[in-house]
């Protein structure tokens, strides 16, 4: 078995057992009064507002700098979904490139029989995050399996709730230590949406030897409340001369596909390690 093989095994046997902007296009309706946006918790970079829906990709562009000196970029894209309920979709690919898409892998089942995917696909990761209805869904197409983990129900606040952004801006009013300035940026439009700024950088201590009280790292943020999103957040660290900008583009206010938000049928739920209906086989030969 070659070593990609080997690798590739660990890597989706792994995946089983763990639970650059644009403009918006199409804006959605103005929702009846008794559908105006409300905020239940949220995920990741989305917050969970009802009546908002949107898709759009969050890009991840790093540099990272190798022992060598030889700087070392790369870059991850997520598709992300919110529907008018709140339910919050992160498609993640783990697997990107021409080799992922070209290099065809074979799963094999408990009775013999055997599907053939690619590596992109098998690197896929879908959570969806249901708050109304306190549960998480991890899909993963590639095995056809779905893991669910359900919760107590909220109730959704009634009334006007906090901007998003404010998560972010309280951070102005605040105390923070002597070594964390936080800087107030304003609003601007990024990629024809306005969002809030809030800078927060991270001064040497003593401990840092020269770089006492000198920058070492920075968190530029800037959130819409119009989106219920953070729409740019650059993190850079001076000592290591790393960076880091995540960015959400090709953003369209529309409402997405409810068929995003569902386990495929024919997929096995809460498997046991029994009970997974596939499992990596050999791949098979480039160019089959």
């Amino acid at each position: 078995m070659s070593y990609l093989t080997k690798t590739f095994r660990r890597t989706a046997l792994a995946l089983l057992f763990a639970a650059a902007t644009s403009s918006a296009q199409n804006p959605a309706p103005a929702p009846p009064a008794d559908q105006r946006s409300r905020q239940c918790g949220g995920m990741n970079y989305v917050g969970g507002a009802t009546a908002n829906p949107f898709s759009a990709k969050h890009v991840a562009k790093s540099t990272a700098v190798l022992p060598d000196g030889t700087r070392k970029p790369t870059e991850f894209v997520e598709l992300v979904a919110r529907d008018s309920d709140g339910r919050i979709r992160f498609e993640k690919h783990t697997c990107v490139g021409a080799d992922c898409r070209e290099h065809n892998v074979i799963l094999h089942n408990r009775d013999g029989g055997q599907i053939e995917t690619t590596r992109q696909i098998l690197g896929i990761v879908i959570d969806i995050f249901d708050c109304p209805d306190s549960m998480t869904i991890q899909i993963q197409p590639g095995m056809r399996i779905a893991r669910v983990t359900r919760g107590v129900p909220v109730a959704l606040p009634s009334g006007s709730t906090r901007p998003y952004s404010s998560r972010f801006a309280s951070l102005l009013s605040g105390k923070p230590q002597p070594s964390v300035l936080v800087e107030d940026l304003g609003y601007q439009e990024i990629g024809g949406i306005s969002a809030r700024g809030v800078r927060l950088t991270d001064l040497g201590t003593k401990n840092d030897g020269e770089w006492n009280g000198r920058p070492i790292r920075t968190t530029e943020t800037w959130a819409s409340d119009d989106l219920a999103a953070t729409i740019l957040e650059i993190r850079t660290d001076s000592k290591t001369h790393t960076e880091e900008i995540n960015t959400l583009t090709d953003i369209k206010k529309v409402e997405p596909d409810p068929s995003l938000f569902e386990i495929p049928s024919g997929y096995k739920v809460n498997p046991m390690p029994d009970e997974l209906p596939y499992q990596l086989a050999d791949e098979p030969p480039r160019g089959k």
